[in-house]
């Protein structure tokens, strides 16, 4: 994870032009004329307790800076560049800087700089949270009832107040039963990212290439790749005019999955394969694949509704290495990952200096849902250090915009700083403001959708985001079972990692896509980001407390009205909840609960199927 910024850091990036700041400006009287008082005030982004401003002079006697309205402290005589700490003066959100020139000297002049925010743990000041304690114990139980394992991280006024790690590495055995030992998941541990590699990777550098102007979201695809044209037999025309905003938005009219990497796909065949259905479009060479791309007939005229599609975002990583000249990799490690000395994000982890053990596993009997499934080249072990998705996998060499990328949520939570500092992190800028905002709008015909980023709207994405988030908040799910929050508005982010999809499939032949993993809280996000979000203070005993009988009642009911939630992993969810109740019953909500027949009627039906 990156590091404070210290003074050697600093000085040796004065030295290298690449770097950039919120604020850097020089001030003097010669310069000042033309503009007044605009010249004099500056805004930056800071955080209560924490910051600092670099500032060089050749007469700082001739200055007074004042933050927020109180003067800074004296500064050195002297024309070396000096670190000034504002932690006294700095707040949360947008800080008020006011240079003014005291004497008169038309030769003085004092040059600023002012850092982006960077991440400063603070977890052990929050350890006796009940919120997170909630959590952890939430979590836990689920993890000893059927779950498989997690990552969290959270992010607050640029502080982590939480992280942690739990459960094992691989939770299943390929027959489908719960391992009780093995190796633990730790704070370290690479977790597969499935969609949330469409931010991550694509989308940091899309607004990269737009902020320094190599491309621009209204360019067509066709500008790219002249090639790129209707086809005679394509029945439904449109793609001469793609542009990447289409492809963003999820507009273009490509339809959500072809599984290029099965032969024998057949999306017309529910559940069921037909013998070379798919031959046209067909491959595992990703030389092939936007030849592929380019034959994909579309399902409906584009923008004329909006369908998520993983091929949008495939032909976008085409584009950035286009532009680029270089790999998605290996673009996105020299831009982003190398210069914020993220050590734990990659694609193709086993190729890049990773073991197995460091990776948390996925499908435990590799694509096969437990043997549902076939095609050409299918693996069929458990699958650990490569990417889940088949087309990412088999088709784009484990390196695809729509899929690949492994990480750890801390290093992820320093990309959702760059996100709430609007493009930059420490003496680093990878894209401004103006394009932080472009992405982030709202599509005018689906407010749940910005430019990729998915956004909480009104309440569109609340099951995820839960919701607390602002309707401002953003961020994005994978199918693997991974969550990312980004809220501008409380200045937060939530990274939650889990591997769901390892566990057993409950039934095969009925539904191939359904785990056991998708059945516990955890999975499903909400709960877990609700009491993220809802960090009021430290004894939140009886509001968490009754959050607690609020939701065992609601999973009951919901279990005894409906027989499809009548399996196994929602009876074991359900005596997770109950376990966590147990853990807290020295508080009065849960004790008087506990005392009633409600509670013993719950207790009574969750004891089916044990």
């Amino acid at each position: 994870m990156a590091e404070q910024i210290d003074q050697n850091d600093f000085l040796a990036a004065l030295k290298d032009p690449t770097r950039q700041y919120q604020v850097d400006q020089t001030f003097s009287l010669k310069n000042s004329a033309d503009s007044l008082i605009n010249h004099q005030v500056h805004t930056f982004y800071a955080y209560s307790g924490q910051g600092s401003i670099w500032l060089q002079s050749n007469n700082v006697q001739a200055f007074k800076l004042y933050l927020n309205g109180k003067v800074l402290a004296s500064f050195v005589a002297t024309d070396q560049w000096q670190a000034i700490d504002i932690s006294a003066y700095s707040k949360n959100g947008l800080n008020h800087l006011q240079v003014s020139q005291i004497i008169g000297d038309e030769t003085a002049q004092i040059r600023i700089k002012i850092p982006y925010p960077i991440l400063l743990d603070r977890t052990k000041e929050y350890i006796d949270y009940d919120n997170f304690r909630l959590i952890d114990q939430l979590i836990q139980a689920e993890i000893n009832h059927g779950f498989t394992s997690a990552q969290l991280v959270v992010t607050k006024n640029g502080q982590i107040i939480k992280s942690a790690a739990y459960g094992l590495l691989n939770s299943y055995s390929p027959t489908g039963k719960s391992l009780a030992t093995g190796r633990k998941v730790t704070e370290d541990t690479l977790y597969d990212l499935a969609s949330n590699t469409k931010m991550y990777a694509t989308n940091f550098a899309l607004q990269h290439l737009v902020s320094i102007g190599k491309l621009a979201i209204d360019q067509t695809v066709n500008d790219f790749f002249p090639f790129f044209k209707d086809q005679k037999s394509d029945s439904i025309k449109g793609k001469n005019t793609l542009t990447l905003r289409d492809l963003l938005e999820h507009q273009a009219g490509f339809p959500a999955d072809p599984q290029y990497h099965n032969r024998h796909h057949d999306p017309k065949a529910v559940n069921s394969a037909t013998p070379n259905a798919n031959q046209a479009l067909y491959s595992q060479k990703r030389t092939e694949m936007l030849e592929k791309i380019i034959a994909t007939p579309l399902d409906y005229p584009p923008r004329t509704k909006t369908l998520y599609s993983d091929v949008d975002y495939i032909l976008l990583g085409f584009i950035v290495e286009k532009v680029t000249q270089k790999n998605l990799d290996q673009y996105l490690k020299e831009i982003y990952y190398e210069p914020l000395n993220l050590k734990h994000i990659t694609f193709n982890p086993l190729k890049n200096g990773f073991s197995k053990n460091q990776v948390a596993a996925t499908e435990l009997n590799g694509n096969t849902r437990d043997g549902v499934v076939d095609f050409d080249n299918i693996r069929k072990k458990t699958i650990q250090g490569e990417v889940h998705d088949g087309k990412a996998f088999y088709s784009m060499a484990g390196i695809s915009g729509h899929a690949g990328l492994f990480a750890n949520a801390r290093d992820l939570a320093v990309l959702t700083q760059v996100m709430l500092n609007q493009g930059g992190y420490g003496n680093h800028q990878f894209f401004d403001s103006v394009t932080f905002d472009q992405f982030v709008k709202p599509k005018n015909e689906d407010a749940s959708f910005g430019l990729g980023w998915r956004r909480q709207a009104n309440q569109d994405y609340s099951w995820a985001f839960s919701p607390l988030a602002a309707k401002a908040a953003i961020g994005h799910t994978g199918w693997t079972g991974t969550l990312t929050i980004i809220d501008p508005l409380h200045k937060m982010s939530v990274i939650l990692l889990t591997n769901k999809k390892n566990s057993a499939v409950i039934n095969k032949q009925k539904d191939p896509n359904d785990f056991v993993g998708d059945h516990f809280l955890t999975g499903q996000y909400g709960f877990i980001s609700s009491l993220a979000f809802e960090l009021v203070n430290k004894e939140n005993h009886a509001v968490n407390d009754s959050k607690l009988v609020d939701m065992l009642l609601t999973k009951y009911q919901f279990m005894s009205d409906n027989l499809k939630t009548q399996v196994t992993p929602d009876y074991e969810a359900l005596r997770a909840l109950l376990a966590v109740i147990k853990e807290r019953e020295e508080n009065d909500i849960i004790k008087n609960f506990m005392a009633t027949s409600e509670f013993t009627k719950i207790r009574q039906f969750s004891r089916r199927f044990s």
